[in-house]
């Protein structure tokens, strides 16, 4: 067999593999270069406002939440919090410091991360579209004819939490091709955002637009380049800092260490509008690298003017001038 032979079928076993999977996100070649880290900001995604009834009695509030949650988590590119189910850990961590049960493994207080982003939506369409006719009339969920599709659309939010601001507000919607069926033995006995749910023309609509919204979400908040912060200083010229191999943090690595710069503020409208550039405090090299940390020795700068939480920017190293 020829080498594109080869080729073209392996090419459509993976593409077989990845329908299998369902709704499941693709998986990375296995040569593929790791991807460069960025800042994981912190989130909490909302129960979607659903404004498209269906006839079958779904969810689709919860649903669409808890869809989009499980895919921003598996990006890896979000830190996602569990913000609408507060109360049940509030109610915990009281009991927990009433007294009444054991104090090892007890969580401590002010632990909980402050989200810095909210998601919601609003889910404005969920059904079927005829091309000849449009909608059909009321919930005429019965039976449609030639040039159906399967229609899933809604529009999301981003909201900055220091500001209140809506920093993101976008239509997304899909169609699919639909067969010529009775909707609802179609869907009668499937669950949202199940596996059998998936294979059906509006799991493959809901699908296209989940990654729709995925993309809107990662260019709005998640496209910022990571950078370590200084996490502990030692005594003797030595600090520790806040990456290690997860992000791609490597032994030899230079970092200048600059204190946090002030915040340029709008006298219009009190927004922070940019960032004046930090003090160059010094210079560090990177000795060894853990999982989550490194270790790293002053090259630069007095030790005693290096603080925890001073920025680190990469420079190229002495051996790669």
């Amino acid at each position: 067999m020829s080498g594109n032979g080869r080729i073209g079928i392996l090419t459509v076993c993976l593409a077989a593999g990845a329908f299998g999977a369902g709704c499941a996100e693709q998986p990375r070649w296995p040569w593929s270069k790791p991807a460069a880290p960025m800042v994981k900001p912190t989130v909490a995604v909302m129960k979607f406002e659903n404004r498209a009834p269906f006839p079958l009695g779904w969810d689709l509030s919860g649903g669409m939440k808890d869809v989009l949650t499980d895919r921003l988590v598996k990006t890896g590119k979000f830190t996602v919090v569990e913000r609408p189910e507060l109360n049940s850990v509030m109610k915990e961590l009281r009991l927990q410091h009433s007294g009444v049960t054991r104090t090892q493994r007890r969580a401590a207080l002010g632990r909980l991360k402050n989200v810095q982003y909210l998601v919601k939506g609003t889910i404005t369409d969920f059904g079927h579209v005829s091309s000849g006719s449009g909608f059909f009339e009321g919930l005429g969920w019965d039976v449609f004819g030639a040039g159906a599709r399967a229609l899933m659309g809604m529009t999301l939010y981003v909201v900055d939490v220091e500001s209140g601001e809506v920093i993101c507000s976008e239509s997304l919607s899909e169609s699919v091709r639909a067969r010529d069926l009775e909707v609802k033995a179609e869907y009668s006995g499937v669950a949202f955002g199940g596996r059998t749910f998936c294979r059906t023309p509006l799991g493959r609509a809901t699908a296209k637009v989940i990654d729709k919204a995925i993309d809107r979400i990662s260019g709005t908040i998640a496209r910022r380049p990571w950078q370590p912060r200084i996490a502990l200083v030692q005594p003797g010229g030595a600090v520790i800092i806040n990456g290690g191999a997860e992000q791609q943090v490597e032994p030899g690595a230079e970092y200048e260490v600059l204190a946090a710069g002030k915040p340029i503020v709008d006298p219009d409208t009190g927004d922070t509008i940019g960032t004046q550039p930090g003090r160059l405090i010094g210079r560090i090299v990177v000795r060894r690298v853990h999982r989550r940390y490194s270790e790293a020795a002053i090259v630069t700068g007095r030790p005693g003017d290096f603080e925890v939480g001073h920025h680190c920017r990469r420079v190229p190293s002495l051996a790669s001038r």
